[in-house]
């Protein structure tokens, strides 16, 4: 069928067109619609007209399925709202122009590649620069000893960001995505972040790997996580953010992800080992940036040989007026998520910065699964910036920011679980989609996180001396709740997660499986 002519547009080949403009066809194949979405069509809701048409799969409010018309809701004043989407809702959308620049290496970066362009200057030129630099050198110290006071610039400072006393979600990659953080919003977070992106991945124009930088406006605190191996490819990133006016309110570089392809190419863990390259590339993206930089780091490579406590204070120098935190967390690279933080090292860490330049704020990060956990963990650790950082325990919970601002452990209803999903789909769906394949795409994300969400034991099912619930317990094989939906809840079967998406989203195509995505080694 012909895209233009299922979203009610007037197809521009006419007659010509190679696809089908038979309305009647189309609606005789249309499915049904599904039943039980939080509101209905997302778009029509909130736009006044959506933009899919009769491949809505929640149409039925918007459509006349006797003609396949596609009904608009008029706009104060009676105008027709004649765009679906309003794009004020969701930022930092990049323009189609600029992938296809970056695809065909004509961006106009200032930043070279490392390497590129070496002798392309005459030595001439070279010779004259070098004369410059010298005499400027000269004039300043001349200007220092006639006024008898150190005249040289200061760092421009940024301006920073509070992380006292709030909650940070941190990046989650695949889980973290934008309808989940909207989500993570109701429920009382504080500061959200967008999943890890890889920067060449951005530089080749890939939409993709650009889509994981939008913000919606609900984020009122949001943050990117970019992994890059050179001080190069940083730069030019963020000569990209300042040129498209990503909005953004602070860059964390991402000096933590354990996996091997990110790790193998010198990015992630790896960079932590590598002072030269970190050292420019805070400084070479402190000269494009408007907001500061943030840090996440873990102890070190190997379990027995942590070197955190002896690169912070580097950091803390190197990132004079540009970097804002550095986020600590308490595992090894080659632990990946086994074990438990240690947060004494973490301490130790905040302990080792130099007195001779400002204290960056430390934030701890793993295995903070309730208010008890915050409170012992952080509060306990006088050294450390008071900020709740979340990672699997909010995939896991994710109304764990109300239970830490409000200090109770909340016996949460299968009910209550069950709109919280109702949510993330009705997002989902207005970020994704209403047609098929954004139902498609909605229901994988869904699934994803239904694999964490199984392993939470309702606090009325957990004898008074087992709460709060470790984040490394799972709930017992055969354990039941309180009803058939907790139970049903608390399985580690997929097929019963696909079972939850189905009361969601409608039924699955026969022979359908979901295997996900996430394995940590801590959960064989």
């Amino acid at each position: 069928m012909c895209k233009q002519f299922m979203v009610g547009k007037i197809c521009p080949f006419g007659d010509k067109c190679k696809y089908s403009h038979d309305m009647k066809e189309l609606l005789s194949m249309r499915e049904e619609d599904i039943q039980g979405v939080k509101g209905g069509c997302p778009h029509y809701r909130i736009h006044g007209k959506c933009p899919f048409g009769i491949a809505c799969r929640v149409g039925g409010e918007h459509l006349n399925l006797a003609t396949g018309e596609n009904l608009t809701k008029k706009k104060e004043g009676g105008e027709d709202n004649d765009d679906g989407m309003d794009a004020s809702h969701v930022k930092n959308n990049i323009d189609y122009s600029v992938l296809v620049s970056l695809r065909k290496n004509k961006y106009p970066f200032v930043c070279q590649r490392h390497g590129h362009g070496r002798g392309s200057k005459s030595k001439q030129n070279k010779k004259e620069e070098e004369e410059e630099k010298e005499e400027e050198k000269v004039n300043v110290k001349v200007e220092q000893e006639e006024a008898g006071v150190d005249l040289s610039p200061l760092p421009k400072m940024k301006k920073l960001i509070d992380f006292r006393n709030k909650v940070y979600v941190a990046p989650l990659t695949t889980v973290g995505n934008l309808p989940f953080r909207r989500v993570m919003k109701r429920y009382g977070a504080d500061i959200t972040c967008g999943e890890m992106a890889v920067a060449f991945n951005l530089l080749q124009g890939k939409a993709g790997e650009w889509a994981l930088l939008k913000r919606h406006k609900e984020e009122d605190v949001f943050g990117i996580q970019i992994a890059a191996p050179h001080a190069d490819v940083y730069e030019r990133v963020s000569e990209l953010i300042k040129n498209e006016n990503i909005e953004i309110d602070f860059l964390d570089m991402n000096l933590g992800c354990p996996i091997d392809v990110i790790c193998q190419t010198g990015a992630g863990a790896r960079l932590m080992q590598r002072d030269r390259n970190l050292r420019d590339s805070i400084k070479g993206m402190g000269k494009n940036l408007s907001c500061p930089i943030t840090v996440k780091i873990r102890t070190g490579w190997d379990e027995s040989k942590p070197f955190a406590h002896n690169l912070v204070p580097k950091i803390q120098k190197w990132g004079m007026g540009n970097v804002g935190a550095v986020m600590v967390h308490g595992r090894s690279r080659l632990q990946r998520y086994s074990k438990l933080a240690d947060w004494d090292y973490i301490q130790m860490v905040a302990d080792a910065q130099s007195s001779d330049v400002e204290k960056l704020p430390i934030i701890g990060n793993g295995d903070i699964f309730s208010y008890v956990d915050y409170e012992e963990k952080v509060l306990g650790h006088e050294s450390l910036s008071p900020t709740a950082m979340i990672g699997r325990g909010a995939l896991i919970k994710p109304w764990l920011p109300t239970e830490i601002k409000e200090r109770r452990h909340w016996d949460i209803s299968a009910s209550e679980r069950l709109d919280i999903l109702k949510d993330f789909v009705s997002f989902g769906l207005e970020h994704w989609g209403s047609d098929a394949h954004g139902v498609n795409t909605t229901r994988r994300f869904l699934l994803e996180w239904l694999s964490f969400l199984c392993r939470y034991i309702p606090v009325g099912l957990v004898e008074q001396s087992s709460i709060p619930q470790q984040l490394n317990q799972r709930p017992p094989r055969f354990m039941c709740g309180r009803s058939d939906l907790e139970t049903l809840m608390m399985s580690n079967n997929s097929a019963d997660w696909v079972k939850i998406s189905e009361m969601l989203l409608g039924p699955v195509r026969e022979g359908f499986e979901f295997q996900p995505k996430h394995k940590a080694t801590s959960y064989k």
